[in-house]
């Protein structure tokens, strides 16, 4: 049973190509991790981290060694979490705050929230198909995910599900709130 909606899953593609290469665009370095985010604003963005933000954020913000590995997959903290949002999502707000008309709070965060969260990873698996992330051992250099706040223990198994076995998917996993 398809649990996605094709209408959403190709405006979240337009939003998530544009985003993520405005992003690569802007700051020549190299991205690790790209996310798609959803929270109880119901408007999803994005976040990305490259080793060059870790290490200027480990270094600014002061994060011990302790933290670090946390810190490394902390999609709040990176200094790309909304980018691109103002300039790319607004199709995607306009359609999602569409189809939020007439439904109660229940139906919202109950069947719309899991319809969204799908569409979410079907865009960001199709957008990977592409090669979009790179492709062989580029891609395995790379993680990508949705991940929902307040985290739902299922952004493991989308992990598991959209990227190929790596190190860095391990490592990853290791981060992700246990299902």
């Amino acid at each position: 049973m398809k649990e996605y909606n094709d209408e959403l899953v190709e405006a979240f593609i337009d939003a998530l190509k544009n985003s993520f290469s405005s992003l690569r665009q802007t700051h020549n370095e190299h991205f690790y991790y790209y996310a798609f985010i959803f929270d109880e604003g119901l408007h999803p963005y994005i976040s990305a981290w490259s080793h060059e933000s870790l290490e200027k954020s480990i270094t600014d913000n002061k994060i011990n060694n302790e933290d670090k590995d946390w810190w490394k997959w902390n999609y709040s903290d990176s200094p790309y979490a909304v980018c691109g949002y103002d300039e790319f999502f607004k199709e995607v707000n306009m359609l999602l705050d569409k189809r939020r008309t007439g439904l109660s709070v229940d139906e919202l965060y109950d069947n719309e929230w899991k319809i969204r969260v799908c569409s979410m990873e079907e865009a960001m698996k199709r957008l990977d198909r592409t090669g979009f992330f790179g492709t062989g051992y580029e891609r395995e250099n790379v993680v990508i995910n949705v991940e929902t706040a307040p985290p739902d223990g299922d952004e493991y198994y989308r992990a598991l599900r959209l990227n190929p076995e790596s190190p860095l998917l391990n490592e990853y996993l290791n981060y992700c709130e246990q299902p």
